[in-house]
């Protein structure tokens, strides 16, 4: 349950990773997808994901019915819409090259087989699978063949089909495979977001879960981290307004840096999981805890009665979870009335 790649950490102990996704963002232009880069950077957070495909990776040209796609995507045609929101495979290297100068680990979404060579020459950490691909088992086998990391996205999922993947995955000697939980709509109504899935499939599968992100703004990504999610994927734009399929449901850079700042203040909050007093508390726990106090004179050789003594604030004597100890119990040496009663002046 612990995943290092160039640096950057994925464990249940660490920080959510925090995994800015470009998607079609990039707009076929060099300079706005660099753009993009450093808005990820400067809002802290860890990863920039691309994604690798042109239209042909993803289905071929045809008129027929079922190629139809919501006129809210800029297109009535799949093939269409792929046309125009395919990176560039020219943009991949400057792209990579600059998250890592500005201190981020760069990754992808493999759609064909055919691509795997082109993207193991950008030198890829780890793999992404997007939700519509994962029941597609030639690309998780040839992916597996890699032995690299695979990052998993589990969209319109059900269990068996989660569990299928990681079959084929394992079978095929993958790396480490992390599951992101997501609900694959655009954008995900919060009541549909489901977060307990994460929980269900961590224990279901014994692998690390995270979530990716479709919901507007910053609530689900934040509740997810609080549950533990170990990764945390979200779409980003500069302009929720410019034009292109991903722009309006993807995160502006106000919510990305509220996400990275929410994220880390969650992981300090989450602690160790160890149940103790901790630093901040013990002022509190010496002054607000009661223990046993005299309420007179008491000489030495007496027997404590209840009517010698109250638990009161602060906790300076003998606490008021041990009773025992101090009902009668001999005095060793004698205290005076107002004082608390401590082990020492017991016999």
């Amino acid at each position: 349950m612990h995943l290092t790649l160039e640096g950057k950490t994925i464990s249940p102990e660490a920080k959510s990773l925090l995994i800015a996704e470009i998607s079609a963002n990039h707009d076929r232009d060099l300079d706005q997808a660099l753009a993009l880069v450093d808005i990820a950077a400067d809002a802290g957070w860890d990863c920039l994901k691309l994604q690798t495909y042109d239209a042909d990776s993803l289905t071929i040209p045809s008129r027929h019915a079922s190629m139809r796609t919501d006129p809210v995507w800029g297109h009535d045609n799949l093939y269409e819409l792929y046309q125009t929101a395919g990176m560039p495979m020219e943009f991949h290297r400057p792209l990579f090259d600059r998250a890592r100068e500005r201190g981020l680990l760069p990754f992808t979404s493999i759609y064909d087989p055919r691509d795997l060579e082109f993207i193991e020459n950008l030198g890829c950490a780890v793999y992404k699978i997007a939700s519509f691909e994962m029941t597609f088992d030639d690309l998780l086998s040839a992916v597996a063949a890699t032995g690299k990391p695979v990052i998993l996205s589990t969209g319109m999922a059900t269990m068996d089909e989660v569990g299928h993947a990681l079959d084929v995955l394992d079978k095929g000697n993958s790396g480490p495979v992390v599951l992101l939980h997501c609900c694959s709509s655009y954008p995900a109504p919060l009541d549909q977001v489901n977060l307990r899935a994460m929980t269900a499939m961590g224990d279901a599968f014994g692998r690390m879960v995270g979530f990716s992100d479709h919901t507007i703004g910053a609530r689900a990504p934040l509740a997810a981290a609080a549950m533990g999610a170990v990764a945390i994927e979200k779409h980003f734009t500069n302009d929720p307004t410019r034009k292109g399929p991903d722009h309006r449901f993807s995160a502006t850079p106000d919510v990305m840096a509220e996400i990275a700042t929410g994220v880390a203040e969650i992981h300090a909050a989450r602690g160790s999981g160890l149940k103790q007093t901790t630093e901040a508390e013990q002022v509190s726990k010496a002054i607000g805890r009661r223990s046993a106090f005299a309420l007179r004179d008491l000489p030495a050789g007496h027997v404590i009665a209840d009517g010698d003594f109250r638990f009161v604030r602060p906790g300076a004597g003998i606490p008021a979870n041990r009773p025992d100890l101090v009902r009668s119990a001999t005095l060793a040496r004698a205290v005076k009335g107002g004082d608390p009663i401590t082990s020492d002046d017991i016999a």
